[in-house]
C-alpha cells in the first residue's frame, strides 16, 4: 500500500481491521462518556485495587451516597462496573470493575495504532521511492 492509497477514502484511518470482532460503537461511546468524569475515573482507580461497598466508595470520593449512586448507575449501564449483593445483608452492594470493561477502548486504540502504523509505513515507502527517483535523475 502506498501513501496515495492511504489518502483515498477507505485507505486510511477509516479502513476496517479485518481480523478481530469489533465491539459496537455504542459500547465505546458509553465507555468514554462514563470515563469523561474525573469522579468516575477515581471510582475506577479505587475499584481496580479491590471490590468495594458503595458506602466505602462514597467516603473515598467525598460524595453523598445518592450522588455516588447516580455515578455507579451510569457506570453499570456502560459496562464498566458490576454490583453484587451480600447474602447476609441484602442492602449492601459491592462493586467491582467488569472484567471486559475496557475491551471497547482497547479495540479502538488497536485500530488507531494499526492505521497510524500503516500510514507511517506508506509514507516511509513513498519518501524512499521519491529519494531513489531523485538519485536516478541526477
Amino acid at each position: 500500500m502506498d501513501y496515495a492509497t492511504l489518502a483515498q477514502p477507505g485507505g486510511g484511518l477509516d479502513a476496517p481491521m479485518a481480523t478481530a470482532h469489533r465491539p459496537g460503537a455504542g459500547d465505546l461511546d458509553a465507555t468514554f462518556v462514563a470515563l469523561s468524569d474525573a469522579t468516575r475515573r477515581e471510582i475506577i482507580r479505587n475499584l481496580l485495587q479491590k471490590p468495594r461497598r458503595a458506602g466505602e466508595l462514597a467516603d473515598m470520593v467525598s460524595m453523598s451516597p445518592q450522588a455516588l449512586s447516580r455515578h455507579l448507575r451510569l457506570m453499570r449501564k456502560a459496562g464498566l462496573v458490576v454490583e453484587e449483593g451480600i447474602d447476609s445483608d441484602a442492602r449492601v452492594r459491592v462493586y467491582s470493575v467488569h472484567p471486559d470493561a475496557f475491551a471497547p477502548v482497547q479495540f479502538w486504540l488497536a485500530e488507531v495504532e494499526d492505521a497510524w502504523r500503516r500510514q507511517l509505513q506508506a509514507f516511509k515507502a513513498y519518501a524512499e521511492h521519491t529519494q531513489r527517483s531523485r538519485k536516478q535523475k541526477s
